[in-house]
């Protein structure tokens, strides 16, 4: 529970800058600081990243129209407690000519309505990735898959293309309740060795039949 120290007019004796303990943080987003028994209301700086907590030992500076601004939280009071840096509206984070890199040890998480990702080169390495989503759309110009071994599961597939082609060094195996070819010009099957077998009825209708 917080509680709420009444706030003093600053005297001519307080110094330029001084520490203090923050006791309440109200609902306009100011606070009020304890110092040598004494509550001083102030404000955040916008300098001031972390986003100070009750507990928390931080910095105050007087400006020259007597007001007074939270600089810096020196210390947490609760440091095992999540550290939030908080801004209102927009915050851009850039780096000129050099890199900007986001460290780690446990848990890297991002959060958003939408996220963008733009950049003319990438390098994604990750050892185990799930990925859960409604909907996926890419548009490349290339694709290369390069893998051991590939597993696919869909309630319906449907592919379009001009060209395919595939190349199986070994064996092909496909298991279908019905199984339905169709080609606008020709079909050929050509093998050293081949065998059409069937339980009831083999069928072969054409105009002209060719044996041998």
């Amino acid at each position: 529970m917080s509680t709420v120290t009444t706030s003093h007019a600053l005297p001519v004796y307080l110094p330029q800058q001084f520490s203090g303990r923050v006791a309440d943080i109200l609902s306009d987003g100011s606070m009020i600081v304890e110092s040598e028994g004494r509550g001083w209301h102030c404000r955040r700086a916008a300098s001031c990243l972390l986003t100070p907590e009750a507990g928390d030992t931080a910095l105050l500076a007087r400006s020259s129209d007597e007001k007074l601004w939270l600089l810096a939280v020196l210390e947490r009071g609760k440091p095992q407690q999540a550290a939030q840096i908080l801004v209102e509206g927009d915050l851009n984070i850039a780096t000129r000519g050099g890199s900007l890199t986001l460290n780690s040890e446990r848990q890297l998480a991002l959060e958003s309505h939408r996220l963008q990702v733009k950049s003319s080169q990438g390098d994604c390495s990750i050892g185990n990735l799930e990925y859960r989503g409604d909907e996926l759309n890419a548009r490349v110009t290339l694709s290369r898959w390069i893998g051991e071994r590939c597993e696919s599961v869909w309630h319906t597939l449907t592919q379009l293309s001009e060209v395919i082609f595939r190349q199986v060094s070994k064996t092909e195996h496909v298991r279908a309740g019905q199984l339905d070819y169709q080609a606008e010009d020709y079909a050929r099957l050509h093998a050293r060795s081949t065998l059409i077998t069937s339980e009831t009825i083999t069928k072969i209708d054409s105009e002209q039949i060719h044996v041998g």
